[in-house]
Parts: structure tokens; C-alpha cells; sequence
């Protein structure tokens, strides 16, 4: 008896049918059958040739890190790849990091992926291997390890950077889904350009707060916090919302605001209590509810409305007290390392809003 969505030797190929939107430049094509696959090396892309494979698992093998050509059928953007298995299970979940330069959204998205490399989606009955075994091994070594291992800070986001920093695939009893994580610069998601372009296509957002410039904190990070009053704002925030907005009354994408870097702020109740709780491996709506609520009385009592907007224009959201770090970086390292607390438990509450996560629980989580 095997489980279900369960298959022998790898993903189902395809068919020509299967229409694809691209997560990077947004076209949507048909998914090519038998489309010319390639393999990464280096900074080259070289064609893979399967007509002589013939052994089922060493075809499967071979997918696993192989690319398809995007063939951007508005010509409107510079060549781009997707892995060969994008296609193969249910509709890709794109999820975009969405704050200012110093919000912290790197440091959370490492943190993140981190944690599900260290097997804690697990409880949640998550189970998750890279879509692109290359670029997943890539973000590890250059971003993830070097800030959870050694305590480095991590370099800002470059700008112009158009595509996904990594790509997992998360099974669940419900299916299996591609899920890949946007984290675009700060000073890009402020624009109304193509390096945004994948917001259209995004099934889900958190939101970055950076307290300093929320709350007009002054940290050794940040010495130069906004000046307090009523028009503190996120330019990244602000735009992005009135990009996918369209006069809609509600935007149909699900939204957690993340307040980071609250280990500045685990004096004050309630940001305490909540950053001593941990994952229990079980979604609670009850507990996510009352979080959010927390969360967004802290944000309203510290005039940090602005903040909130996620809130008020999202048909379902969320709101969660995070520290990606545990404490500051001095002199570009994290001199004690980094202490990570609750960095899943967006992405846990997203996924309960699109359905990966299932059950009477998760059914509840984000609705008012």
C-alpha cells in the first residue's frame, strides 16, 4: 500500500497541457513533454541529453537537477531557468520577503531555511528537499550556513536581482508543492519595476518589520531610526500592497506580518512571553489568533500603524513576534552566534492559509 501522492522513483512528467506561470518573468506557457533540459555548471548552462536514458530511476535522477529553458514568450526578459520538476506536482507556491533594506528579511529567509534543514517542519507532518538540488546547496553554503554555523551578517540583498533565492518541495498528506522564496532588495521592492514583476504572481507575502524604524529605535545597527510621529512608513510596504491591490476591497493573497529583530524588545510585555513559546508540531488557531492580536495592539500602542496596512488590505493575515538573530551584530558578526527564535511560525501560518497544511485548525488561521 503506498501513501498517497506517493511515486516510485521520482516526479510524474508533465504533459504538454500543463500550462505554467513563471515565477520569474510571469508568462505562462505549456509545459513542454519533451523540452530540452539543461545542467548547470559554473555560471554555464549546458543541454542535458536524454535520448539514450532509458532506465526510469536514472531519468529521474538526472531531472532532479536539471533546468528547463523559460521561453518568456513576451521577450521581455533575459534568460532565465526553471527546475525540471516544477511542473510535475501542484501549483507552485511563490512566497515574497517584502520590507526595507534593513528590515532583516535576509537574515529571516536564512534562518528559515535553516530551521527546515534541521528538520523542523517535521512535527507539522512537512516533509521538504530542494526543487533545484544546485541552487538549494548554494543558498546553504553562501548564505544559510555562514550566518547559522559562524555568525557572519549576512550582505544586503543585491539589487536587480530578479529571481527566487531558493525553492523547496514541501509534502504534506494533502499533495506536494514547489514553494519558492523571493527575497528581493529593499530599495527594489520600493519601485514599481520588473525586478518586482513576481508580486503578480505571489500565492503568499510576510511582511518584514524592522522595529527601529517602527518604533523609532536606536540601535547600534541602525543609529539613525525615523523620527517618531504620524508619518513613519515602509516605502517597500506601501508599494507593494498598492501594486497588488487593483481597487480590489481586499487582496485575495494570504499575509504574515513578521515584527523582527524583537529580541531588541524582549523586555516588554507581551513581546516576552511570546518569544519564550516554541513550536509544539501541531497548528493552533486559538494561540496564532491571540499572537496576532498581540501583535497588532504593540504595533498600534507604538504608533506604528503604517505597519499594519498588511492587515486591514489582506483577505487573510496574520501577525507574529520573531527574532531571525537573537541579538546585533558587532562589527559584522554575531560574536555569541545567533539565537533564532520563532522564524517558522510565519511560514507555518502561510502555509495553513493555502492549504498545505490541513485540517480543521489550519482552516481557521487568518480569518478575522
Amino acid at each position: 500500500m503506498t501513501r498517497p501522492n506517493s511515486r516510485p522513483f521520482g516526479p510524474v512528467p508533465p504533459t504538454a497541457a500543463r500550462t505554467v506561470r513563471c515565477p520569474i518573468c510571469l508568462d505562462t506557457f505549456a509545459w513542454p513533454a519533451d523540452g530540452v533540459f539543461y545542467e548547470r555548471n559554473g555560471a554555464e548552462f549546458l543541454p542535458v541529453d536524454l535520448t539514450a536514458v532509458t532506465d526510469e530511476r536514472k531519468r529521474a535522477d538526472i531531472l532532479r537537477s536539471a533546468l528547463l529553458r523559460c521561453p518568456n514568450p513576451s521577450k521581455d526578459s533575459t534568460t532565465h531557468y526553471l527546475p525540471a520538476v516544477y511542473a510535475s506536482y501542484a501549483k507552485p507556491l511563490v512566497i515574497g520577503m517584502v520590507g526595507g533594506s534593513s528590515s532583516g528579511k535576509s537574515h529571516l529567509l536564512a534562518a528559515m531555511i535553516a530551521a527546515i534543514e534541521a528538520g523542523e517542519l517535521l512535527p507539522y507532518g512537512l516533509t521538504c528537499r530542494p526543487v533545484d538540488f544546485n541552487l538549494h546547496n548554494e543558498f546553504l553554503q553562501s548564505r544559510a550556513r555562514p550566518f547559522t554555523m559562524h555568525g557572519k551578517k549576512l550582505e544586503a540583498t543585491k539589487e536587480g536581482v530578479t529571481s527566487y533565492a531558493d525553492a523547496l518541495l514541501v509534502s504534506s498528506s494533502a499533495g506536494t508543492w514547489p514553494v519558492a522564496f523571493f527575497d528581493i532588495a529593499g530599495g527594489d521592492l520600493g519601485k514599481v519595476g520588473k525586478t518586482g514583476r513576481f508580486l503578480a504572481g505571489a500565492g503568499g507575502l510576510i511582511f518584514v518589520v524592522n522595529p527601529s524604524m517602527a518604533l523609532g529605535m536606536s540601535t547600534d545597527e541602525d543609529p539613525s531610526p525615523a523620527v517618531g510621529g504620524i508619518d513613519r512608513s515602509d516605502d517597500a510596504f506601501a508599494t507593494v500592497l498598492g501594486r497588488l491591490g487593483g481597487g480590489a476591497r481586499l487582496i485575495d493573497v494570504p499575509a504574515a506580518i513578521v515584527l523582527n529583530k524583537s529580541d531588541r524588545l524582549r523586555f516588554l510585555p507581551p513581546v516576552d512571553s511570546w518569544l519564550r513559546l516554541t513550536g509544539t508540531g501541531q497548528v493552533d488557531a486559538d494561540q496564532i489568533r491571540a499572537e496576532s492580536r498581540d501583535a497588532y495592539a504593540f504595533l498600534h500602542l507604538h504608533n506604528a500603524r503604517a505597519w499594519l496596512r498588511p492587515f486591514h488590505e489582506c483577505r487573510s493575515c496574520t501577525l507574529h513576534f520573531v527574532s531571525a538573530t537573537g541579538a546585533e551584530a558587532v562589527g559584522g558578526v554575531f560574536p555569541r552566534g545567533v539565537r533564532p527564535r520563532r522564524v517558522l511560525e510565519p511560514l507555518i501560518a502561510l502555509m495553513a492559509m493555502v492549504g498545505i497544511i490541513s485540517g480543521p485548525e489550519a482552516a481557521e488561521v487568518g480569518k478575522r
